[in-house]
């Protein structure tokens, strides 16, 4: 939570140029995947403490909301590499800091060109399941609801 309130609070001190808006992009995406990790390790640790949760999150995990959240994430692991290396190769010539304008330019058209095309095919695959699911009869917009999975069906 200190790192989210340190981001906010540097954001808020503009600094301006380009670096600002890649560092605040940077560090926007690294917390998106920790938050990411942080629910993808428990939902797997739940295939051994509690089955039936884990069963439940992946159900609610087909929901559009998540969908959505899956589209971010991937933009945020996209910015975050091209960053990354952006970043490392500034760190390791130091003499091209004087370049740092068009290297975050670079990083963010390079991203547009990669992102976009991703980011139609995984807006169309979530239509898709919808359309699935409302042919069929049910609801892409239903909650998984944990009362479905008892832990009782879920014992050895």
């Amino acid at each position: 939570m200190s790192s989210l309130i340190l981001t906010v609070r540097e954001a808020i001190r503009y600094r301006g140029r380009s670096g600002h808006w890649s560092w605040i992009a940077h560090r926007l995406s690294g917390l998106a995947i920790l938050s990411f990790l942080v629910m993808h390790v428990w939902d797997t640790a739940n295939i051994y403490y509690a089955p039936h949760l884990y069963a439940w999150s992946l159900a609610l995990f087909k929901h559009p909301i998540f969908g959505v959240g899956e589209i971010g994430l991937m933009a945020a692991v996209l910015y975050h590499a091209f960053n990354g290396t952006r970043i490392t190769i500034l760190d390791f010539k130091p003499e091209w800091w004087k370049y740092q304008q068009r290297s975050a330019t670079i990083v963010w058209v390079l991203f547009g060109l990669v992102f976009i095309p991703i980011g139609i095919y995984m807006v169309t695959t979530l239509y898709t399941h919808c359309g699935e699911l409302a042919a069929e009869g049910s609801s892409c917009w239903a909650l998984a609801r944990l009362s479905d999975f008892p832990a009782a069906d879920f014992r050895p």
